[in-house]
């Protein structure tokens, strides 16, 4: 039992069916057998009958036209010079016995000591009530049926009894059962072999679809979009396929549920974030006013001066507030999508004016590329994505940024690489996360508003470090939804 528990269901599910094929088999041999030896018996049995009855009609015909009532006493005479005719005819031997069992006629030229009378158990059994009897004795392949029948006259009165051997050699019968079974026999090496054949696939398709629930199961998980199984079968695989399409639909309601948690959350973070962002500018702001209103004095020879400084530092401030605020209205509050046909390659191009062109470096397929996209959107992908490239450089390296569109069947790429420093392995997973910078006076909202844009037309954004230095900026836009 230990052995079959550590075998695979699919080699136990072909093993179990191999063995019904090959019980099938043996069991129609052995039928087949056992049905032609009894075919065979029957069919010398109701030869023996036929030439019995055939004898019998004989007999009853010649003793209608006989000159004299027949009865036991005249039996012999009446038949003595037609049963050799009889045999002849019917090629049997006949013999006729008197109503006391001895013989009175027989063609056979000599008769063994057991056929000169009838036996004595059969004369105790061979009544007008139950006028035949048969005896079979079998001697090798060869097999002798003997009948012994009463006969009677037109009265119906018993006046002998009729024997007739019948011996047939069985061994020509022997030699066509072996034919026939040795050609069995390849055919159920046929069916065997084609058995085998249709067991692996019916073994390999149910253990295939169980694989692929296995694997399903594997890769489900609460953070994720998990797909439910589609299965056309109607089968006991259905039960599980059906249990695990509720389960999925369970954790995606729970998935979704726990991922609204979690932008709640992250709203409150970045607001918290922003609101520490606007506590900065102002507190100089406070300290700088408070301590100019403590020193004022109106006749002070370089009152212009300290007023034209504190307005400076104020305004500068008051910059810094703008661009975070800024910022975080780009995040927050996206301006509705106007999207329209436009041409990615001059799209692009445009977008990139804004920048210093020495460092940049622009490759486009020849052709143009449609799609359906809002322009202003995409002005923000590429901007943010250049002005994070450019700030990425470290001071005293040239600035070398290439931006490149690759365009296959279903999908366009627009890739921005630089030569900056990379993105350290410990902040990759904080990228996209809206509040999070590298940088002292960023808002950590460029890369999640990028982020949020190419999600809203079905696509997505990753990157990955250069051989070298710098990184590479990845968004794919699918065309099956925006192309012409």
């Amino acid at each position: 039992m230990n052995l079959l528990n550590k075998l695979s269901l699919r080699f136990r599910i072909f093993t179990a069916l191999i063995i019904m094929i090959l019980m099938t088999a043996v069991t129609v041999a052995l039928l087949t057998f056992f049905h032609f030896q009894e075919t065979t018996k029957e069919f010398h049995e109701d030869r023996l009958a036929s030439k019995e009855k055939t004898i019998i009609e004989t007999i009853d015909y010649e003793t209608t036209d006989y000159h004299e009532e027949i009865n036991h006493n005249n039996i012999k005479n009446v038949l003595e010079s037609r049963i050799f005719e009889y045999a002849d005819i019917n090629d049997v031997h006949i013999s006729l016995y008197g109503l006391d069992g001895k013989l009175l006629l027989t063609s056979e030229a000599k008769l063994t000591p057991e056929r000169k009378e009838v036996p004595e158990v059969i004369m105790q059994n061979i009544t007008p009530n139950n006028d035949r009897f048969e005896v079979r004795k079998t001697e090798g392949d060869k097999t002798l049926l003997t009948s012994y029948r009463l006969i009677y006259n037109l009265n119906q009165q018993p006046i002998g009894i009729i024997s007739i051997p019948y011996k047939h050699d069985d061994s020509f019968l022997q030699e066509a059962l072996i034919d026939l079974l040795e050609r069995l026999s390849g055919v159920i090496i046929i069916v065997l072999a084609l058995g085998a054949l249709v067991s692996w696939w019916i073994s390999k398709s149910i253990t295939s679809r169980l694989q692929e629930i296995a694997f399903k199961f594997e890769n489900t998980h609460i953070a994720q979009k998990n797909k439910p199984i589609k299965y056309k079968y109607n089968d006991e695989v259905s039960v599980i396929v059906d249990s695990y399409n509720e389960m999925v639909n369970k954790i995606n309601e729970q998935s979704e549920q726990l991922l609204q948690v979690e932008r709640e959350e992250t709203w409150r973070e970045a607001a918290r974030q922003v609101a520490h962002e606007l506590k900065n500018p102002l507190t100089p702001m406070r300290l700088q006013m408070q301590s100019f209103q403590m020193r004022f004095d109106p006749e002070a020879p370089d009152i212009k001066e300290k007023v034209n400084e504190l307005s400076k530092g104020i305004i500068r401030q008051i910059d810094t507030l703008s661009d975070i605020a800024e910022a975080f209205t780009d995040y927050t509050k996206m301006p509705v999508r106007r999207d329209k046909t436009i041409e990615l390659i001059t799209e692009i191009d445009i977008a990139l004016e804004l920048f210093d062109e020495d460092s940049l470096t622009f490759k486009a397929p020849k052709e143009p590329i449609y799609i359906n996209f809002d322009p202003n959107y995409l002005v923000r992908i590429i901007t943010n994505l250049v002005k994070n490239a450019n700030q990425a450089i470290p001071i005293g390296r040239t600035p070398k940024i290439e931006i490149e569109l690759e365009k296959n069947e279903s999908h366009v790429n627009i890739l921005v690489k630089d030569n900056g420093s990379g993105v350290p392995d410990e902040i990759v997973d904080k990228l996209f996360v809206p509040k999070f910078s590298t940088k002292s006076s960023g808002s950590g909202l460029g890369l999640p508003m990028v982020k949020k844009i190419v999600e809203e037309y079905d696509g997505t954004i990753r990157f990955r470090n250069n051989q070298g230095d710098g990184s590479t900026f990845i968004i794919t836009l699918p065309f099956n939804i925006h192309t012409q």
